[in-house]
């Protein structure tokens, strides 16, 4: 319905740019990754804010001017207390919740240069910092794996992880918000959480490894806008 149907087209959109930015890494495209990161992280936060708020998930999907209500409702920083809602009723506390957005802050910073204009978002598409030969740079359009990645894999999966857990819980507890409420469990379900478990498997397991990894590239020297 028109309170539920934006989360849904959301979930589509986080699909596709999930898929969309493993292919890029495979690629080694350097820059079109991140700025589909980015793009990812602002959708995460959308999802959120769409299942929170039914009456912003109206306002949003009837908006007649789609800039007025991003300047009014989502920039800013305005779509956070949204996003703390949504992550205190996925089973966050009110410090953890803070942690996640003063997080979001950061990476988004962090990956704006490759939205915008950044001299060295270019260079190390351009020149890239090798993962298979640390401190080395390869210059190749396609195929070059870069050192940066294994940071962004990481990024994409515990935003992934985060955010299934918080639908998740917030599904089984009683008074699920509106785009949960009306759902009738079918086989799929099973999927969905056997997918958040094994993801969350996954974390679990090789996060910290690949943690050292990436660290172990940025000792060597990675290039400008490594942070």
């Amino acid at each position: 319905n028109r309170e539920t149907s934006p989360f849904a087209l959301q979930l589509s959109r986080l699909r596709s740019d999930v898929l969309s930015i493993r292919e890029l890494v495979a690629l080694g495209q350097e820059a079109p990754a991140h700025s589909l990161a980015r793009v990812f992280v602002d959708g995460v936060e959308l999802a959120m804010a769409l299942a929170e708020d039914p009456a912003f998930a109206v306002a949003y999907r009837e908006a007649d001017d789609e800039s007025e209500f991003w300047k009014q409702q989502i920039g800013y920083g305005r779509i956070y207390r949204l996003v703390e809602r949504f992550l205190r009723r996925g089973g966050g506390s009110a410090v953890e919740a803070k942690e996640h957005i003063d997080r979001h802050r950061e990476v988004k910073n962090a990956l704006s240069g490759h939205v915008h204009i950044a001299h060295w978002s270019a260079f190390r598409s351009g020149v890239v910092p090798s993962i298979s030969q640390p401190g080395m740079l390869q210059i190749r359009s396609i195929g070059a794996l870069s050192a940066h990645f294994p940071r962004l894999c990481l990024l994409i999966a515990d935003e992934s992880h985060r955010f299934g857990a918080c639908c998740i819980n917030a599904f089984i507890k009683p008074n699920p918000p509106s785009v949960f409420a009306g759902y009738k469990p079918t086989s799929k379900l099973q999927d969905v959480v056997a997918s958040a478990h094994v993801l969350q498997e996954l974390i679990l397991r090789h996060s910290a490894e690949l943690q050292r990894m990436s660290d172990r590239l940025f000792e060597h020297g990675s290039g400008e806008g490594a942070t």
